[in-house]
């Protein structure tokens, strides 16, 4: 299972072609509004501040899920195991996820990889330093990015251990890896897909082959790749 975190001022909606092409390789995916910063918040979107609630609100999701996958009779029910759970996000909700997976306030163990795409390093869950230990994290930042320039998702990288992986999306910029809409996806989704999917495969049904073998093409194709692995398949940190 996937949970995807969107930004802000933004709304679920907006990965619905990307949901959809991960979705029909095999995996089921929540993506939820938070209450405060979607684009239909009451007052405008001026909830930023509610970012230190938002990890503990994909939490509740999560557990919300697994209750329906353990519920007989309920279209999830044996559709969801514990064990393989990841979370996405972008922008502010990949801060979000950072939240959620390496910050003692709002960690949740139950998570066994994540995404992060144009994650900014910003501050709000206390002030202990984001956890170099975590799991099996997937980075996806344009090379163009003006919001959040790249050298952050270098930063970023060199913050965590393996298994790490950035792929620096050649010429995207903020949201065009998860929230274009066009179909066929614009070059950057495609890349975005294509990482998120190999990577998927790789921690939950140990096609470490398929992921060396997609990240090689993303390469190949011009875009920038960093990797460290290290045991990646059933890692639980």
């Amino acid at each position: 299972m996937l949970v995807m975190a969107h930004g802000f001022g933004v709304l679920p909606e907006d990965f619905d072609a990307f949901a959809h092409a991960v979705a029909a390789a095999g995996f089921i995916l929540a993506a939820p509004a938070f209450p405060l910063t979607n684009q239909n918040a009451p007052g405008g979107q001026l909830g930023f501040n509610d970012l230190i609630h938002q990890p503990g609100d994909l939490s509740f999701i999560i557990t919300q899920l697994l209750q329906a996958a353990g519920t007989k009779g309920d279209p999830l029910a044996g559709r969801i195991m514990p064990g393989d759970i990841a979370v996405l996000g972008q922008s502010l909700g990949a801060a979000t996820v950072i939240g959620l997976t390496r910050k003692n306030c709002c960690r949740d163990v139950r998570v066994r990889a994540s995404i992060l795409s144009a994650a900014p390093l910003i501050g709000g869950f206390g002030s202990d330093p984001i956890s170099a230990a975590g799991p099996p994290t997937l980075i996806l930042h344009g090379t163009a990015d003006t919001t959040v320039p790249y050298p952050i998702a270098m930063q970023l990288y060199s913050l965590i251990d393996p298994p790490r992986f950035l792929v620096g999306i050649d010429g995207a910029e903020h949201a065009d890896a998860l929230e274009s809409q066009l179909e066929p996806p614009i070059a950057a989704r495609a890349v975005g897909q294509r990482a998120t999917i190999a990577f998927l495969n790789a921690v939950f049904r140990g096609a470490s082959a398929e992921l060396d073998a997609t990240l090689a093409a993303l390469a190949a194709e011009g875009n920038v790749l960093q990797a460290d692995p290290g045991p990646l398949s059933g890692v639980n940190r």
